[in-house]
């Protein structure tokens, strides 16, 4: 399992007991995997938190049973019981939400809690999305689902599951392919006009400003230095 801080700065194990060693096995179990459309574009682009989930609510309390408009999370973490309580495994990706925790200065990312890919895409995203919430580690305001890779570390005999966050990839992804896609529909459009048609006849290619078209592949090239990328 993975530990969570308690009000004294420990880190603690599920049961709330104090854990002094690391569990040494990891199932192998989660078939969460990453593609391209896993969400549509507009999920990772707002802003405007209007989920109503901010943690505000006085009628949410501490229960892990709270519905929305009749839905069961409970049955939603009997149904993902398997992925919810399996060990991480190190730079495995996951689908969840993760929380910062600020210790000694610095500041780790946590991994609240998570779902597998079976389950989100049986379930509509608001419900996933208030399912983690409500069972997360900790209530995290504007929660929006992301992409984890898990980064297992070791500090004091705990074994913690910190993340990267890998969710900005997908945005840039959609962006950039819009932008491509859009060029390429224009450079069509110019190729299919008599004269470009009369001049590919004569000279077998267009003219060298419709004679290319933007690919897929290498879209992402200008952040290869990764130190441009935050």
């Amino acid at each position: 399992m993975y530990f969570y801080t308690n009000t004294i700065g420990d880190y603690t194990n599920d049961s709330g007991s104090i854990d002094t060693a690391s569990s040494s096995s990891q199932e192998s179990y989660d078939n969460t995997s990453i593609i391209i459309d896993l969400y549509g574009e507009g999920h990772f682009d707002s802003d405007d938190g209007d989920d109503g989930d901010d943690g505000d609510d006085g009628d949410d309390g501490d229960s892990d049973s709270d519905s929305d408009s009749g839905i069961d999370y409970d049955g939603i973490n009997v149904e993902d019981s398997l992925q919810f309580y399996s060990e991480k495994i190190h730079n495995k990706y996951y689908i969840g939400l993760s929380h910062i925790y600020n210790s000694n200065n610095s500041q780790q990312l946590l991994l609240s809690t998570s779902v597998s890919a079976h389950v989100f895409f049986k379930h509509s995203y608001d419900n996933i999305n208030n399912y983690l919430y409500y069972y997360g580690l900790t209530r995290i305001p504007n929660h929006q689902v992301q992409i984890l890779q898990a980064d297992i570390i070791q500090d004091g005999g705990f074994e913690i599951v910190t993340v990267v966050n890998k969710t900005h990839w997908l945005r840039l992804v959609q962006r950039h392919w819009k932008k491509i896609y859009k060029q390429r529909n224009e450079i069509i459009q110019q190729r299919i006009l008599p004269e470009n048609l009369f001049y590919n006849e004569v000279h077998g290619n267009y003219p060298i400003s419709i004679s290319y078209l933007p690919p897929l592949h290498g879209m992402l090239s200008q952040y290869n230095n990764t130190d441009s990328v935050t």
